[in-house]
């Protein structure tokens, strides 16, 4: 898609259920005027109808962009879908990547998540920085039946500490634990994994638990919610202060001591103790 114009487009699912936004060429979006009004209607009535309608939040809504990542095949899309619909797909064309937008209370937070769904096909490491600078907080998945999908993470790992740094939230999620008996990644080999990139680990199905997909998201913004409020501590900490320069009076007597040390000189009383 090298030099073609790209924008993100609102559609209807496949499967009927809601919309997402998607980026495409330039020119295959044609939308009519009646089609963008019927969007707007959808959207209207979806937002009346939320369950964050209504509800009392602990301040202004918060915004935190997650980038989801891993190799194709691994339930990336799936799991997106889950945690804004609550409602499990199973088949997607592995070649599109999309951008969700959904509104979550995580505590007493109202959240924005917004949500960039990678297509997790060979791309080059500077197509997958550049989607790394866009998020805030990263999720790296692998399928427990897929070994080659567990290989790719150090990699993804590697590129998201050289583009924003080692202290960047990522959890490590393991996909698929309904299909047991076709495991090839063992849940301790997930944990160690983890535990040597720094970052949190779960092993979830998203297929048979939204409550397991929705606690991984959940988490990571926790994550970055506590890291902005260390943040905000340290350049609060009175350790930041500047240090106090001493009195002049002070410096030049001190000054004077050291040009005099050896030599026999009557030096003037300044009324104070020095030694």
């Amino acid at each position: 898609m090298a030099g073609q114009s790209l924008v993100c487009s609102l559609e209807r699912r496949s499967d009927g259920f809601g919309f997402k936004t998607v980026t495409k060429p330039l020119e295959r979006l044609f939308l009519s005027a009646t089609q963008l009004l019927r969007c707007g209607a959808v959207l209207s009535m979806a937002a009346r109808r939320s369950p964050t309608c209504g509800r009392k939040t602990s301040g202004p809504t918060r915004t935190v962009k997650v980038v989801v990542l891993g190799q194709a095949g691994v339930g990336k899309t799936a799991m997106t879908v889950r945690f804004v619909t609550k409602r499990f797909i199973g088949d997607y064309d592995p070649t599109l990547e999309a951008k969700y937008h959904h509104l979550e209370f995580v505590g007493d937070d109202l959240v924005q998540f917004e949500v960039l769904d990678t297509a997790g096909q060979e791309e080059n490491s500077l197509a997958v920085e550049q989607k790394i600078r866009w998020g805030d907080a990263f999720i790296i998945v692998y399928s427990i039946n897929d070994i080659c999908s567990f290989d790719e993470v150090m990699r993804i790992k590697f590129l998201i500490n050289h583009t924003k740094g080692p202290d960047t939230p990522v959890t490590l999620v393991a996909n698929k634990r309904d299909l047991e008996l076709d495991r090839m990644v063992a849940r301790l080999d997930g944990e160690k994994m983890a535990d040597t990139l720094g970052c949190s680990f779960s092993e979830i199905t998203t297929k048979e638990s939204y409550i397991e997909v929705a606690r991984v998201f959940e988490g990571l913004y926790s994550k970055c919610k506590e890291q902005s409020q260390t943040k905000d501590i340290r350049r609060g900490s009175p350790r930041s202060s500047p240090k106090l320069s001493p009195r002049p009076h002070i410096r030049r007597v001190k000054n004077l001591l050291k040009s005099t040390a050896g030599k026999h000189l009557d030096v003037p009383s300044f009324g104070t103790n020095f030694c």
